[in-house]
């Protein structure tokens, strides 16, 4: 997805929400990578030394193409293969990685963002 009005409006809601259970002086900084195909991958790093924005990084073929020039130590392999389907969650360190693999309007919309949160969010408590 290339629609930045979109991407924008992702980035918004979601950090919004995640804000709520984060303490006050924790910022989150955003990396949103758009795609020519279906779907984008956002990354939000958080923490106290971080300026509050949001960057966009240059255009990918695919979401698969924009995972694999993310540095990242979750998958040990190069992921030319992988094929993403609905909303991904990963989290490594101060940052999480959200990878939405289509743009069907559900997965876009607020209730989606309360649930991506919230995933996260029981994910990061260790809840099963």
């Amino acid at each position: 997805m290339i629609k930045t009005s979109k991407l924008n409006k992702y980035v918004e809601l979601f950090s919004r929400k995640i804000a709520t259970f984060l303490s006050k002086n924790i910022n989150i900084k955003t990396v949103v990578h758009p795609v020519e195909g279906e779907g984008a991958v956002f990354e939000f790093f958080l923490g106290t030394n971080i300026e509050e924005t949001v960057e966009f990084a240059p255009t990918q073929k695919s979401v698969s193409h924009a995972f694999i020039g993310i540095t990242q130590s979750m998958i040990g392999f190069t992921p030319d293969n992988i094929q993403f389907e609905g909303t991904n969650l990963f989290l490594e360190n101060n940052r999480v990685i959200v990878i939405k693999s289509n743009d069907i309007n559900e997965e876009w919309s607020g209730t989606a963002i309360d649930k991506d949160v919230s995933r996260v969010v029981t994910s990061s408590q260790g809840a099963k």
